[in-house]
């Protein structure tokens, strides 16, 4: 029975190093769709549409400019984007929640809560390099005013 101790003893004192070096060993980063932390990238707003729909099944009307509490971007301005610690997707005036990472694209979304809009965007990235190409956007409004919905989507797309 000493024996058979012993020879345990100095098994686990034989094989207690190597799980210590591979304790020690730096973890890999945090990935989010191949992104990490504190990643910023910056492009221009090539497309802003702006549509309002009253009622179910109503004809989406044009407008001009983005609602209240929604970012508004014209063609041709430069937003910078940074991804967050928990992998969100940050821009000026709004931070959308990380879904999903793809070969092609990265999906973020905010999904709707009481009094919260749905909020969903996608960064494109080069399926070599995994750089980011192009970013699109769509943020969605809803109000009920005397039981009649209006829903506006504000949609961006930047290269």
């Amino acid at each position: 029975m000493k024996k058979l101790l012993l020879r345990a003893f100095a098994l686990l004192v034989a094989v207690l190093p190597f799980t210590a070096a591979q304790a020690a060993a730096p973890k890999p980063p945090v990935l989010f769709g191949d992104y990490a932390p504190g990643k910023t990238f910056t492009f221009t707003v090539t497309t802003a549409q702006f549509a309002t729909t009253t009622g179910f099944g109503g004809t989406p009307v044009l407008g001009t400019s983005a609602p209240a509490g929604i970012p508004n971007f014209t063609v041709g301005q430069q937003v910078t984007f940074v991804i967050g610690k928990k992998g969100e997707l940050i821009g000026p005036g709004f931070k959308i929640g990380f879904l999903s990472g793809a070969i092609g694209a990265n999906a973020y979304i905010n999904k709707p809560k009481k009094g919260a809009q749905p909020t969903v965007s996608s960064v494109h990235k080069n399926t070599t390099t995994n750089e980011p190409t192009a970013v699109d956007m769509t943020f969605f409004t809803f109000k009920l005013s005397k039981r009649i919905p209006t829903v506006t989507m504000t949609t961006y797309i930047l290269q």
